[in-house]
């Protein structure tokens, strides 16, 4: 996040998302908590995605609005749900990378467009 201005990068989540991190954040430390809230402002807020017109088999149903918004509104999808995401579905969906930050990150440095601060 901090080195999303440097890199021009756009942040995005939807209501959904937001409501995702929040509750999640409960089970992290206050600093993790007091970092969201100093960053969150700096996210953009795109409308919530429930339905798409492709087929997209893929449990657990409560994660389909973030990769429906992600399908909708970004150019990757950066997730640290293992499990629920890249597990399940992969590295792709209908053509939209999904990563982890540090894989985002390391491939920005490797085609050489990440500018560090």
């Amino acid at each position: 996040m901090d080195l999303a201005p440097a890199n021009g990068w756009r942040l995005l989540t939807t209501p959904f998302g937001v409501e995702e991190t929040v509750r999640n954040l409960q089970q992290l430390s206050n600093e993790a908590s007091e970092y969201w809230e100093g960053k969150r402002s700096a996210i953009v807020l795109a409308e919530d995605i429930l339905t798409l017109e492709w087929p997209a088999i893929f449990q657990p149903a409560k994660d389909k609005p973030i990769l429906f918004g992600a399908l909708a509104w970004a150019d990757v999808l950066l997730t640290l749900d293992q499990v629920d995401f890249i597990d399940q579905i992969g590295t792709d969906f209908y053509g939209l990378p999904i990563l982890r930050p540090g894989q985002f990150l390391s491939r920005q440095r490797i085609e050489g467009t990440l500018i560090e601060l």
